[in-house]
């Protein structure tokens, strides 16, 4: 088990992915690039442990664990480059309790804001494109810098100007600000380490599919039984979904406590549950609760979006026109919300693309021909990436169903299915491969090959998982 508040661990505050520059040079950098290329090896040559928050090895409420990792772990490396809001929050919290330690970096192209700019900041290169450039010489000089405030540290001078980094402490030092101890949450934070883990291994020695539900119900009650369980209960959470256990999806949600049941992430889950159970209505009301208290996401309209396209599908299946047309109608409206919020949102965008190329509306939303270049732009560069995954090869499926591009599509297909990925997911895809070539049969422009790429996947899925998840009404 990774010891994620050793003394050798050295958190990395940096934002994930790819984000746009806002200042002149490459339109965009990628920080996980950054991050495997650059500030991992320097820490690791520097005999500490790099740990960042998407690496967080608890699935829990990531704000609180991030927080705790600030507070505790004794090294921290911060990348300024970009701006990037999230990343100067959590500079601040460290800066108002860790006097030292801390190594700022930014890239060249970026200029930091007048607050910190005055700090000691190492520079990176980058070039046009968002490379790294000199990366040997970078690396050097991280690893010296942490070197030398490790040298600091456990010589006992940490309040030397060498290694206290934090202006919070500067200024209030004269004035005896030792920062908050932080004795009994290490302690507590380490004992909830040990039991989450404890679950987890419960938890992953269930036996697979529906199965393993019943040993998952018998991990519930002793997970409810015990104290600070947030992330083993997020855990379970995800042990459900993967099973397809949708009762008992929404019955641990009502258990949770409010302040982990009343999260954006878990009552995305808990609609997504009771969409899977028909209750439509419920789900689109959590949903548009959500929207109403949250703010708009792209991701809550994609949730809302699959709700409502699971109840066109059902109503289309019972026969009920009206109902499908309206389910339709709504569910269009919101994929198209969450597009327009993030375009980069590719499951948003390829399912507006669908859901406008089955449809006949003649108002005032884009049309087919409108969206989908923009479509077709994120979802090309979204595959691109070496970090691309199901959703991404999924979304290419999809989109070249809708250009007529079978040797794409055939392609993509295969690298779908080798994706790792829960057993509920590709019926998602089928789902929606199955609605195209639906309207197209209909419309008489249906081609050989769509029926042939169906009934492949329903192959591959029935040899899952054979049984009522493959019709389109209980898929998404």
């Amino acid at each position: 088990m990774t010891d994620v508040i050793g003394a050798n661990i050295c958190y990395v505050l940096m934002p994930f992915g790819s984000k746009a520059n806002p200042f002149p040079g490459p339109k965009e950098i990628d920080f996980d690039l950054i991050y495997r290329n650059l500030i991992g090896p320097a820490i690791e040559r520097a005999g500490l442990q790099p740990f960042k928050a998407d690496q967080e090895m608890i699935s829990g409420l990531i704000h609180r664990t991030m927080f705790e990792r600030l507070l505790l772990c004794k090294y921290a490396v911060a990348d300024l480059t970009t701006a990037n809001p999230n990343v100067y929050y959590e500079l601040g919290i460290r800066h108002a309790v860790r006097p030292w330690s801390t190594v700022l970096l930014y890239g060249s192209t970026a200029r930091l804001p007048f607050d910190v700019a005055f700090l000691k900041a190492q520079s990176y290169a980058i070039d046009e494109q968002g490379c790294l450039t000199n990366v040997d010489e970078a690396i050097q000089r991280l690893t010296a810098q942490l070197n030398s405030i490790k040298a600091s540290v456990n010589q006992g001078t940490g309040n030397t100007p060498i290694s206290q980094d934090s202006p919070v402490f500067t200024l209030l030092d004269e004035h005896g600000y030792k920062g908050p101890d932080l004795t009994r949450l290490r302690l507590e934070m380490g004992q909830a380490l040990r039991s989450c883990w404890d679950f987890r291994n419960l938890i992953n020695k269930a036996e697979p599919g529906l199965a393993g539900v019943g040993t998952l119900k018998g991990i519930e009650a002793q997970i409810l039984e015990s104290a600070d369980n947030d992330n083993a209960l997020l855990d379970l959470l995800t042990a459900y979904r993967s099973r397809g256990a949708w009762d008992e999806m929404v019955l641990l949600i009502d258990a949770m406590p409010d302040t982990l049941r009343n999260t954006a992430s878990v009552q995305e889950q808990y609609a997504m549950a009771l969409g899977r159970k028909k209750d439509f209505s419920g789900a689109e009301r959590v949903l548009t609760d959500l929207i109403d208290k949250r703010g708009p996401s792209a991701l809550t309209y994609s949730f809302l979006g699959v709700v409502l396209k699971k109840r066109f599908l059902t109503a289309r299946e019972d026969g009920d026109e009206v109902e499908a047309a309206g389910a339709l109608s709504k569910a269009l409206d919101a994929f198209l919300a969450g597009f327009k919020l993030e375009p980069r949102a590719i499951f948003t965008g390829i399912n507006a693309a669908l859901l406008l190329a089955v449809s006949n509306y003649q108002d005032k939303r884009p049309n087919l021909e409108e969206l989908l270049p923009v479509v077709r732009y994120f979802i090309n560069d979204a595959v691109s990436s070496p970090r691309s995954g199901f959703w991404e090869h999924s979304a290419e499926l999809e989109l070249a169903v809708l250009d007529d591009d079978e040797p794409r599509a055939s392609r993509a297909l295969s690298l779908m299915l080798v994706d790792d990925h829960e057993t509920w997911m590709p019926f998602s895809t089928y789902t929606n491969l199955q609605i195209v070539q639906e309207a197209r049969t209909r419309r008489g422009v249906a081609k050989p090959w769509y029926a042939r790429l169906v009934s492949t996947l329903q192959r591959e899925l029935n040899s899952v998982r054979p049984g009522p998840e493959a019709s389109t009404a209980n898929s998404l």
